[in-house]
């Protein structure tokens, strides 16, 4: 509590300028038109409106106030107007009546009258006149005693009135700057472009997935080619880190929930595996598992189980399941647990993850949870040392991205980058060094489908020449941009 009025204090006097502005010109503005109105004037007047009953004057009484709302609509009736009318020469029934107001006063036998004009005078004597003719109408008509009050003349505007319209005006000066302040912090706390990320977080961009409209939603992935290069250049930029830095288990992580890592964690094992690779996944998110959203899983042992039985049970049973991918094996949380934070400091899972390390395997990724919501990933970083950040920028606030990253450090953590996802920002270039800017890939790609396919058949009109490629001495000579400091 203390924390949050001490930001409140802080964006207090951070935006004061702001606020003390928008009340002094909206403020102000309106002071200044109200002198350039045309004042208008309002007389009022009372209707006492009495049905005769023979009954008992309580009788009476009710009467009169239930039929008040009725006789109030009459005041605006041709029959009660057009006498007044005539005494006034131009004078239309629809201007008369826009003048008119007619309140009745609930539970009681009083109608108010007011006209309004920019004519005390006129205000005042067509006030009258309408009560007048009115309660002639009512008598002849209705036989109801009807008796009024005559109006006052008004000395005094009813409209414009500067010191209140100004004080209006100033409250929404002040709403405004208010709103204006929230959309300033909103704004502030938010990435605008590839470069903020990687001088926020000091990380290496891996790829960027772009933020796909509803048609491209419902494709496959393999269906969409701009994203099929992003998952390609991010299994490339991670098998030449795993050669100048060799490491097997990573985790795939975020810092708030939503922001894509569990299709990512998907999608980048498929791949990495098309790439060559060997691949156990685990499903490591015992909270919310949502891989079986994405493969075809058996109901068997799995990650969640492996927490609460005997590791005697377990170790032929981590082996991975199987998938429609030769090459790629999933160890699945079947068993939503909430109490997963507890099971991850059980001493056995020391020997859940040195078997993993041991797999033959050339990557076992983990599909973690969140790291700012629970605990859970800050444990199990604590065996597998190596992760991958996934940021939704429309999801995740630099204080939330920052503090990841905190989190990060603290467990000692070798987080490889940074991988954009659900972003306008992948279709923008930036210049690390890291190949083509993403403001280029689906311009290339596009150029690229519109070509023909070539024949493949033999020919013998042009003799196929061999020639020797060089050898590169490391994985970085072919891109010496690329090499790591």
């Amino acid at each position: 509590m203390q924390q949050k009025l001490g930001r409140y204090a802080m964006l207090a006097k951070r935006w004061a300028w702001l606020v003390v502005l928008g009340i002094v010109i909206c403020g102000g503005a309106t002071y200044i038109a109200t002198l350039f109105m045309v004042p208008t004037y309002q007389a009022s007047t009372t209707i006492i409106v009495n049905l005769k009953s023979s009954s008992s004057p309580f009788d009476s009484v009710n009467a009169s106030v239930l039929a008040v709302p009725t006789y109030a609509q009459l005041l605006t009736s041709p029959q009660v107007l057009e006498p007044v009318i005539a005494q006034h020469q131009g004078l239309t029934l629809k201007q008369l009546v826009s003048m008119i107001a007619v309140k009745s006063q609930s539970n009681t036998e009083l109608i108010e009258l007011d006209v309004t004009n920019t004519n005390p005078q006129l205000a005042t004597d067509l006030t009258n006149q309408i009560s007048q003719s009115f309660a002639q109408f009512s008598n002849e008509q209705f036989s109801v005693n009807v008796q009024v009050l005559p109006a006052v003349f008004p000395s005094d505007p009813a409209s414009p009135k500067p010191l209140l319209d100004s004080s209006i005006g100033a409250l929404v000066g002040m709403g405004l700057a208010i709103a204006l302040i929230i959309v300033f912090e909103w704004s502030e706390d938010r990435l605008v472009n590839i470069d903020e990320v990687h001088k926020l977080l000091k990380m290496e961009v891996l790829t960027a997935f772009p933020l796909l409209n509803r048609k491209q939603r419902q494709k496959k992935t393999h269906e969409i080619a701009t994203v099929q290069e992003s998952y390609r250049m991010l299994c490339a930029r991670l098998n030449l880190l795993q050669q100048s830095n060799p490491f097997k288990l990573l985790m795939v992580t975020s810092a708030v929930a939503g922001e894509g890592k569990s299709t990512i964690s998907a999608n980048l094992a498929t791949f990495l595996v098309k790439s060559g690779k060997k691949v156990l996944l685990i499903e490591a998110d015992l909270r919310l598992p949502t891989l079986n959203k994405h493969f075809q899983l058996e109901k068997r042992l799995g990650f969640s189980s492996a927490l609460t039985e005997p590791w005697s049970q377990l170790e032929a049973k981590l082996t991975g399941q199987a998938t429609e991918v030769p090459g790629l094996f999933i160890v699945a949380a079947e068993v939503p647990l909430r109490n997963s934070s507890d099971l991850l400091q059980a001493p056995q899972v020391a020997q859940i993850f040195e078997h993993f390390r041991n797999a033959p395997f050339d990557y076992v990724l983990f599909d973690t949870p969140p790291l700012l919501p629970v605990a859970d990933t800050q444990l199990l970083a604590a065996y597998i040392h190596t992760a991958v950040l996934v940021v939704d920028v429309s999801k995740s606030s630099r204080k939330m991205m920052t503090h990841a990253k905190e989190i990060l450090n603290k467990t000692r953590t070798n987080v490889l980058g940074v991988i954009i996802n659900k972003s306008q920002l992948a279709y923008q270039g930036y210049g690390y060094g890291y190949g083509y800017g993403y403001g280029y890939t689906s311009h290339y790609l596009d150029d690229a489908e519109q070509q023909p396919d070539i024949d493949a058949s033999p020919t013998l009109s042009m003799p196929r020449l061999e020639v020797p490629m060089p050898v590169p001495s490391s994985p970085f000579s072919v891109y010496p941009e690329q090499r790591e400091p």
